[in-house]
């Protein structure tokens, strides 16, 4: 299907090839991954578990004419790339269809039954108007900081961004706009995504940016209705619903390699306000004041005696949860668009809970909450540590340890669960790659007062060209 789509593209592209685009160079992308799934007990709940086991498919095709020559102005030389990127995402298998809570990936991408779409159709120019900077339209990859806030997550965005060197101290400013959709409710084209990013280089990189979110879906705010007064029988308990909404988010992220060191890390707040559709809560307005932290960092170990080195991670995350004795404020920090899918499949802290700071697979797939924990609880605490010990005969083992705990809860304990992740990989170069992994989860208090495990086994072969 892949090759039928792109046939007419690429002839396209060589009949529309003169002197001035020959004179560019032709870029050709390939990948593919195909992944064995089987979750076990995906409810966190032993009468009810919720198994399901699937191959999922993730093809991309692409192809870029990159530096075509456009003009000079000021000095500088104004190019033009053009790029096509087609990606295919599919399953096959007992579970052919992606259920709850399977279907929060398949609600965030175009499609998910091999149909192609497009990832990236874009203009990018170079020193438009002799400015040195660089401006790309229409459909994009793009992330901003470390994903906490923005990702499109191989979906693309549409929209543009300006990304350019600033004359002093080596820094960098970029500006965005896109228009999208929140995947929870999915309407289409109800959500703006703008603001800007400034980065400064030290002895790491200093990001500032700013997100501002204009969200015209109508959705449901979880405990604006305190004391369930005509209760929004569609959304839950306690909730009431929004017809719009607009919030503001700021983070600062840092990076740095330093020697053996690695370290990655993002601080944010949320502020705004949302205008609800009925009477509750009383006061009629809604504010938002969420905040979220996120910590990475790895550290390289030579061994002696071994050619291969060995890896130690530790990661701290956290989100501000709702507290549900104010009715008119949405403590909860909770982006629309950051980082949470790969493919057909959530991704995050553990390969099962697939946590972020503010939502995992917490076993509550109803509507009535937005983190997918159970009533009561929102904001994720995450503690993960790892370790990769030197390869042997090419062969990779990595091992992660992770606890989790709801930021905030209603009433009685806090832990979420914890969960073991254990990998093998074997890497050949850059262009293909076997793995194996297993994932159990540990249900805690908080998530089932029965407790239980709940597993995830996989198998992945990919390649890329």
């Amino acid at each position: 299907m892949l090759k039928r789509h792109l046939a007419p593209i690429g002839l396209g592209l060589l009949l529309a090839c003169n002197g001035l685009v020959c004179a560019a160079n032709l870029d050709v992308t390939a990948a593919y991954r195909m992944r064995a799934i089987s979750y076990s007990n995906l409810e966190l709940n032993l009468d009810n578990r919720n198994n399901h086991q699937y191959l999922s498919n993730d093809a991309r095709l692409g192809m870029a004419v990159r530096k075509i020559f456009l003009e000079t102005k000021r000095g500088e030389e104004t190019t033009m790339d053009v790029s096509l990127l087609l990606r295919a995402l599919g399953t096959a298998g007992s579970t052919t269809t992606l259920a709850i809570p399977l279907n929060g990936a398949a609600n965030f991408y175009p499609s998910v039954d091999m149909t192609p779409f497009l990832e990236n159709a874009y203009l990018r120019v170079h020193n438009l108007f002799g400015v040195p900077a660089t401006t790309t339209l229409g459909r994009q990859s793009f992330k901003l900081g470390s994903g906490l806030l923005l990702d499109d997550d191989g979906a693309g965005l549409t929209g543009v961004a300006i990304d350019a060197d600033l004359p002093f101290w080596g820094a960098k400013a970029e500006a965005f706009l896109f228009g999208d959709r929140n995947s929870r409710y999915a309407p289409a084209n109800s959500l703006d995504l703008f603001g800007a990013a400034f980065d400064l280089p030290t002895e790491g990189t200093w990001q500032l940016s700013q997100l501002f979110e204009r969200d015209r879906a109508i959705q449901p705010v979880y405990g604006c209705n305190r004391d369930d007064v005509n209760p929004d029988i569609n959304n839950g308990p306690r909730s009431c619903s929004i017809s719009k909404a607009v919030r503001s988010f700021s983070s600062l992220h840092y990076q740095i390699s330093y020697g053996p060191i690695v370290f990655d890390g993002e601080a944010a707040m949320e502020r705004g306000s949302a205008t609800p559709t009925g009477a509750r809560p009383a006061r009629n307005h809604i504010t938002y004041t969420g905040d979220a932290q996120v910590v990475k960092a790895k550290w390289k170990q030579h061994v002696p005696g071994l050619s291969a080195d060995s890896y130690l991670r530790l990661s701290v995350a956290r989100a501000s949860g709702d507290n549900q004795a104010t009715s008119t404020r949405d403590e909860a920090f909770f982006p629309s668009h950051g980082h949470r899918f790969d493919g057909l499949e959530r991704t995050g802290f553990g390969d099962f809970f697939a946590a972020t700071p503010y939502d995992a697979f917490g076993g509550n797939y109803s509507t009535n909450t937005a983190s997918g924990l159970r009533q009561g609880a929102s904001g994720i605490i995450v503690v993960g540590g790892g370790l990769t010990p030197p390869a042997f005969k090419g062969v990779i083992l990595d091992v992660d340890f992770f606890l989790f705990q709801a930021d905030r809860i209603q009433s009685g304990p806090r832990t979420l669960g914890t969960e073991w992740d254990v990998r093998l990989r074997y890497p050949i170069l850059d262009h293909f790659s076997l793995s194996t992994s297993v994932a159990v989860f540990t249900a805690g208090t908080a998530s089932n007062p029965a407790r239980g495990t709940s597993k995830k086994w996989s198998f992945e072969a990919s390649g890329r060209f």
